[in-house]
C-alpha cells in the first residue's frame, strides 16, 4: 500500500513528525498576565486539565509557556519561570504528544530539555547567549526559531522595515545557519514569521498575505524549513475585526486558514478543535478539487535514492506545489538503452502551475542535479517525467499528455497503480488492463514509502557515477 507524501520532517525529541499535513500546536500558559488566557491556567492542575482537553480536541502538540511575551509583560526571573513549568510539563510528557517549551533563557531550556522536554519555542530564536549550546547538547530536541525585536517592553518602537517579507526571511535564515553551525540538525528546526512581534498591524496583514513568497526566499536561500504561524486571537485580528480578545474566535479561524493556505505546516492555537474542523473542510474541498497529477522518477547514477529523495523535497518545498502520495521504489534494467540499473518511483501532486510551466520546474531539477543529456536514452542522475495533468490531452512542440510511453512502461505503470489503483490514462485505458500487456517487463519492488523516505536529502545530490 502506497505511503502519505513525503514532506519536510520536523524531529522533536520523542517524535519524529511528517508534516504532509497541517499540524495543530494548542498553547497552554501557566501565567497570570499572558495577554488572552492569564491566570487560568496558573495552578497545575488547571494547566494539566487544559493539557489533556486540547489534545483530546485533537492537538498535535502542546506549546508550555511560563512567561508573558505580550506587549509590556513583566520580566520573571528563570526560577520562577522553572517553578511554573516543571510540575506541568512531567505530567505533560505522559499525554502521547510532543511537548514544548516556550522560553528564551538558557538556563530554562536546559532544566526542561533535561526533564524530557521535546522542543524549545523562542521567541528570541536562540539569539539570547547560551541558547544555541543549551539546545546542541540535545541532539534531538526541536526548536522554533521566531523572528522578533528586542523585547516587550521595546518591541513596538522597532516595528520599521524597508520590506518587512525580506527583512523576516533575512532574520530567519541567519539564525537558521546559526543554529547549523552550532551543531543543531537541520532536521529539528522550524521557523515561524512572528506575527505581532515587533509588528504592526500593517506588517502582520502584508506578512500574511506574502507568506509563499516567504517561503520562498527563505528556499532560494537554501532553507527548506517548515512555518509556524501563530495568530490566534492576537491583536491583529483583534484590530481587524474590533473584537475583544475573548470574541476573536471567528477572526483567529480565518487567519489560521490563510496562514494553512500559503504554507503554514504548525498552526499555534488556542481553540484547537474549532481550528481542525476549519482545516478538515478546507482539506477535503482541495482534495475534491484538484486533478490528478502524476509525475514518475528516475536514476540510475550517483546515489540514485538519495537523489529522488531531494528531488521530492524540492517539489515539497515549492510553492505552488503540494505532494499528495509517493510510490514505493522500484528497480529495473535499463529499457533500450546500457548502464546500471534504475531506481523508479511515482509521485501524485496538486499544484496550480499550468502543465508547461510544471514541465519546466521538472528540467530545472534535473539540472541541478547533473543531469547530462550526450546521447539518447543515456544513463541518468535524475530524470523526472510530467506522465498525467489530469484528464488532459495535450500534444504541443514541448509537451505530450499523456506521457507518450508511460502505457509501454511497467517500471511506471506498477508504482503508478500503487499509488492510484482506480486510475484509467486518456486514450489507453485502466491501469489494470495495461499492466497485463507489459507482464512480461521485470520491475523488482524494493523499498516502501517509509523506508526510502526516511532520511530525505538534505543537499544537492552528487553527480558522480556510483
Amino acid at each position: 500500500m502506497a505511503g502519505p507524501a513525503p514532506s519536510l520532517v520536523w524531529q522533536t525529541g520523542r517524535y519524529r513528525l511528517r508534516l504532509d499535513r497541517v499540524h495543530l500546536m494548542g498553547i497552554v500558559n501557566v501565567t497570570p498576565d499572558s495577554f488572552s488566557d492569564g491566570g487560568q491556567f496558573l495552578s497545575p492542575r488547571a494547566a494539566l486539565a487544559q493539557c489533556e482537553r486540547l489534545v483530546a480536541e485533537g492537538a498535535d502538540l502542546l506549546d508550555l509557556g511560563a512567561e508573558s511575551t505580550r506587549l509590556n509583560a513583566t520580566p520573571v526571573a528563570a526560577e520562577e519561570e522553572w517553578r511554573r513549568l516543571q510540575p506541568v510539563l512531567r505530567e505533560a510528557l505522559e499525554l502521547g504528544v510532543p511537548v514544548s517549551v516556550d522560553t528564551h533563557k538558557p538556563e530554562v531550556m536546559r532544566a526542561a530539555l533535561e526533564a524530557g522536554a521535546d522542543l524549545i519555542n523562542d521567541v528570541r530564536a536562540l539569539a539570547t547567549p547560551g541558547a544555541l549550546q543549551a539546545l546542541a547538547a540535545h541532539p534531538t530536541a526541536g526548536v522554533c526559531l521566531m523572528h522578533s525585536r528586542g523585547d516587550p517592553s521595546t518591541m513596538q518602537t522597532l516595528a520599521h522595515y524597508g520590506d518587512v517579507v525580506e527583512d523576516v526571511a533575512t532574520f530567519l535564515a541567519e539564525r537558521y545557519q546559526a543554529a547549523c553551525a552550532a551543531g543543531i540538525a537541520t532536521e529539528c528546526i522550524a521557523l515561524d514569521p512572528g506575527y505581532g512581534f515587533a509588528k504592526t498591524m500593517e506588517h502582520s496583514v502584508e506578512l500574511l498575505a506574502r507568506q509563499s513568497e516567504l517561503l520562498s526566499r527563505l528556499a532560494d536561500a537554501g532553507v527548506h524549513r517548515p512555518l509556524l504561524a501563530g495568530l490566534s486571537r492576537k491583536g491583529t485580528v483583534g484590530r481587524l475585526t474590533g473584537r475583544p480578545v475573548e470574541q476573536r474566535l471567528a477572526g483567529s479561524l480565518a487567519a489560521a486558514l490563510l496562514a494553512a493556505q500559503r504554507g503554514a505546516r504548525i498552526l499555534r492555537v488556542h481553540d484547537v478543535a474549532q481550528t481542525l474542523d476549519v482545516l478538515k473542510v478546507w482539506q477535503a474541498v482541495e482534495q475534491a478539487s484538484h486533478e490528478t497529477i502524476a509525475i514518475g522518477l528516475g536514476a540510475n547514477l550517483g546515489d540514485a535514492r538519495a537523489t529522488l529523495a531531494w528531488a521530492l523535497q524540492q517539489l515539497q518545498a515549492h510553492p505552488r506545489v503540494t505532494l499528495r502520495q509517493v510510490s514505493s521504489l522500484y528497480r529495473t534494467r535499463p529499457v533500450e538503452a546500457e548502464g546500471p540499473d534504475y531506481l523508479n518511483a511515482v509521485a501524485l501532486l496538486h499544484t496550480s502551475l499550468e502543465p508547461e510551466a510544471l514541465l519546466q520546474l521538472l528540467q530545472d531539477l534535473e539540472l541541478q542535479a547533473g543531469r547530462e543529456r550526450p546521447y539518447r536514452n543515456a544513463p541518468r542522475t535524475l530524470d523526472l517525467d510530467l506522465l498525467l495533468y489530469g484528464q488532459r490531452v495535450l500534444n504541443s512542440a514541448t509537451l505530450t499528455l499523456p506521457h507518450p510511453r508511460m502505457h509501454q512502461r511497467r517500471f511506471v505503470l506498477e508504482p503508478l497503480a500503487e499509488v492510484a489503483p482506480a486510475l484509467a490514462i486518456p486514450h489507453a485505458g485502466p491501469l489494470g488492463t495495461l499492466l497485463t500487456q507489459v507482464a512480461a517487463q521485470v520491475v523488482e519492488r524494493c523499498d516502501g514509502p517509509e523506508e526510502w523516505l526516511s532520511a530525505l536529502a538534505r543537499n544537492r545530490p552528487t553527480t558522480s557515477v556510483g
